[in-house]
């Protein structure tokens, strides 16, 4: 495997057993990368996806957040469902329970520097104890006849090589594939993302891996794939008000502004189905507010954000069609036409 193989190829796991259809991975985030999200992201080519973090602990499973974010999306595949903890016993066995629900990969949480998740030495916590990750990673590899994955980062600071331990103790135990963000824990998400930092990995291990940090379009990738020297990539917020971003890093036509103005349509409209109307609204802010920042008006997220259910948010977007399509073509000249617009 190599950086010059392009993203549009597939890849195999654990031997040939599972392949991934093509290189350019959606990354799970809390929030964000719901069952709505991952499922334009898959239409639009996504070749890996992975749900939002599930907490190991049994006495949660049955939440509704928890059982929302293990939902299967019909034709993706591999099915794949992250989860975090720090007790190898309780991830095996809620690794178990995905399998049985019809997960086809296990991927565990080793990078999330939030406080709320390292304060249970769960995340980017387990950093501190390469033991423990090989552990986790050996118990959940042996409970399951799924590939397990982990997503980490490059250390607890930008000083040490942590990461580099972490990816070698993984994959002695098991892990098929590493994802490692560019950033260490101490960063959080500020900062420039290094992917150079995970050419040291690279020559350490021999399954594949992907660069996270930074993706935002072709040329990030490009970058990030050269520097790290990973396999594939994994995009995280730079999807955020661009599921179609997959269909550029594979080198496919992109939606025209009217044709995104209708994907944005059908994301309001699975969320207050997926959600319920309500909490479907509350919801949909935020992906809103990315859409408009990404689109170049900004400056209307005030009057969205003020909407309280589905249907006004769904007339919103009616009166402001033309609008947007407005600030798309005269962004597209600026821009000397670059970006393909129709009425």
């Amino acid at each position: 495997m190599s950086s010059s193989t392009p993203l549009s190829h597939s890849i195999a796991l654990a031997n040939g057993e599972l392949t991934l259809r093509n290189r350019a991975a959606l990354a799970p985030m809390a929030g964000m990368t719901d069952v709505p999200f991952r499922t334009l992201a898959w239409f639009y080519g996504a070749g890996h996806m992975v749900s939002e973090m599930v907490t190991a602990k049994p006495e949660l499973w049955d939440t509704g957040k928890s059982r929302s974010r293990r939902v299967l999306i019909d034709g993706v595949r591999p099915q794949a469902v992250q989860i975090a903890g720090h007790d190898p016993l309780v991830m095996a066995e809620s690794a178990r329970r995905l399998v049985g629900e019809g997960v086809e990969l296990v991927d565990i949480n080793f990078g999330c520097p939030a406080k709320k998740v390292c304060r249970k030495a769960a995340g980017s916590a387990l950093l501190n104890d390469i033991d423990q990750i090989q552990r986790i990673v050996g118990a959940v590899a042996s409970a399951v006849d799924v590939p397990v994955s982990i997503k980490t980062r490059i250390g607890l600071t930008l000083g040490d090589s942590v990461g580099t331990e972490a990816a070698i103790a993984a994959q002695n135990a098991g892990a098929q594939l590493i994802v490692m963000h560019g950033r260490s824990r101490a960063c959080r998400f500020k900062g420039e993302a290094q992917p150079h930092r995970l050419r040291e990995v690279r020559q350490h291990i021999h399954v594949p891996l992907f660069v996270n940090g930074d993706v935002i379009d072709p040329q990030s990738a490009s970058r990030a794939l050269v520097a790290s020297g990973a396999d594939g990539v994994m995009i995280g917020r730079g999807a955020m008000g661009q599921p179609w971003i997959f269909a550029s890093l594979l080198g496919r036509p992109l939606p025209d502004a009217a044709e995104r103005l209708d994907v944005i349509g059908r994301h309001l409209a699975m969320m207050h189905e997926f959600y319920g109307d309500e909490a479907g609204a509350r919801i949909a802010r935020k992906h809103m507010q990315a859409y408009l920042q990404r689109w170049g008006a900004a400056e209307l997220t005030s009057s969205f954000m003020a909407l309280a259910d589905g249907d006004a948010q769904n007339q919103w977007l009616f009166e402001h069609r033309d609008r947007l399509l407005g600030v798309a073509r005269s962004a597209a000249t600026q821009m000397g036409a670059q970006t393909p617009v129709a009425a």
